[in-house]
Parts: C-alpha cells; structure tokens; sequence
C-alpha cells in the first residue's frame, strides 16, 4: 500500500469561519505505479476528528473532505505525491464538548484506497453437511 508522509493539519479561524488546511506526501512504490498502468487507481480520504480524551487516536468524524484521485503515473522507482486540501466550513462545525468555550481538539485521519485490487479473501462458500457417524 502506499504510505503517507508529513502530515500536517493547520487551522485558522476568522470570524465563523474555520480553514481546516491539511497537507502531506503520497509515496507509491514501483510495483504501484505499475498496478496504476493496469488500471489500478488511488483515492485519498480525509477524516477530521474531534479527539475526546485529548490525545487519543479516535473520535468523531466532524467532517470529511470530498474523495480525490491520485495521478501515479507507470515508471521506474517511487513516486512522491505532495497534497495540500483545503476545506472551510463554520466553527460551530467543531463544537464538539457540550460547554461553549470549551477547546475543541481536531485531529485528521488520513487514508489511501485502492481501487481494483481483488479482495483478500474470496466469498465465503460452503459444502453441504455430512454426518460422520460415531
């Protein structure tokens, strides 16, 4: 799978609205790359979370960026995509502790899809019973 690197979340408030910028580097092997040329595509997906307790890894999902494809192109070596989405939405968006003026932690959660690949497992398929006497 590919692999996301230097993933950095900036948010800026003016008013009621909150510019939620996040950036990062996309990096897909050659053999992904090749799998591209096959038909093989890439979707990234933001998830922007309010984190309860500050500091976990988990929480709700306040919103999420519209899906995006990656442009891998065939070649030799790795390939190195730079992202930056933007989204800007209310602050209200980001109330997530019940008291007003209570800080609000945001993390993103950031995740490549690939499109194409067969499943891991095929279905689940089942002979018929037999009864072992004993």
């Amino acid at each position: 799978m590919p692999t996301v690197e230097n993933p950095t979340l900036t948010l800026t408030t003016v008013n009621n609205a909150t510019e939620v910028t996040v950036t990062f580097n996309a990096v897909f092997t050659a053999f992904e790359r090749q799998l591209a040329g096959l038909g093989m595509t890439f979707h990234q997906h933001i998830d922007v979370i309010g984190i309860d307790p500050p500091g976990s890894l988990t929480g709700s999902v306040l919103i999420e960026f519209p899906l995006t494809s990656f442009a891998v192109t065939v070649g030799p070596g790795s390939q190195t995509i730079f992202r930056n989405a933007v989204m800007t939405t209310q602050r209200g968006t980001f109330q997530e502790d019940n008291q007003s003026g209570d800080a609000d932690e945001i993390r993103c959660k950031i995740r490549i899809h690939s499109v194409g690949l067969p499943l891991v497992f095929t279905p689940d398929v089942f002979t018929d019973q037999k009864i072992l006497l004993g």
